[in-house]
């Protein structure tokens, strides 16, 4: 069976993330889009617009914290949404959280308009990034 064209997209840009390659991985997030980072850490919040979510991206680097994509479980989509369920690693300067996510989407033609990630222990990813 063939994968729905809003999953088969959002695969694609999670497989970049998870190898590092952030210009595809920008390349499915759209000009307007809206990224919504729950907790109570320094990156957590709301970001609009691709220049903000990827600046995001770059103030998390430069402070040496970052998010792995271990295993991605299954994508599930259709017309309108996306969930992956995934198995991730966050690191920063309070050590590391290793924990299944699911990161829920909206998607139109095959970029990402507005982001949500559910973490298994919040409060752990919170203390990792301080």
């Amino acid at each position: 069976m063939e994968e729905h064209p809003n999953v088969e997209a959002v695969r694609q840009s999670l497989e970049a993330f998870s190898k590092g390659d952030m210009e595809t991985m920008a390349g499915g997030i759209a000009d307007d889009a809206v990224w919504h980072i729950p907790g109570t850490h320094r990156f957590a919040g709301d970001f609009t617009g691709k220049a903000a979510i990827l600046a995001r991206f770059g103030e998390m680097a430069k402070a040496g914290a970052g998010t792995t994509i271990e295993e991605i479980h299954d994508i599930v989509g259709n017309d309108d949404h996306v969930a992956a369920l995934m198995r991730l690693t966050v690191a920063g300067p309070n050590g590391t959280s290793s924990q299944n996510a699911v990161w829920i989407m909206h998607v139109r033609d095959g970029h990402a308009t507005e982001f949500w990630a559910h973490n298994q222990d919040q409060g752990a990813i919170d203390g990792v990034l301080g």
